[in-house]
């Protein structure tokens, strides 16, 4: 959970930043894009596999097939 007692995103909250051909920057949108709350974590594909870095709340590496599945991992719903 954000830190500031902010509901955890759902799916619509979701916006990727696109940092080069294999890695995404996940970034809550009800955040300034300045905000450092906006970062949730970064996406990156090697191969078949999507690595999914999540900052909050424990810093966790999670691998899934698609990035529309690592995408939804940093969502509620």
């Amino acid at each position: 959970m954000q830190s500031d007692n902010t509901a955890p995103p759902t799916t619509s909250d979701i916006r990727l930043d696109i940092i080069s051909m294999h890695e995404w920057r996940v970034c809550d949108r009800r955040y300034p894009e300045r905000d450092a709350r906006c970062v949730l974590g970064f996406i990156e594909r090697e191969q078949f596999t999507y690595h999914a870095t999540h900052i909050q709340p424990s810093g966790s590496v999670e691998n899934y097939g698609s990035l529309a599945t690592a995408t939804a991992s940093f969502s509620v719903d």
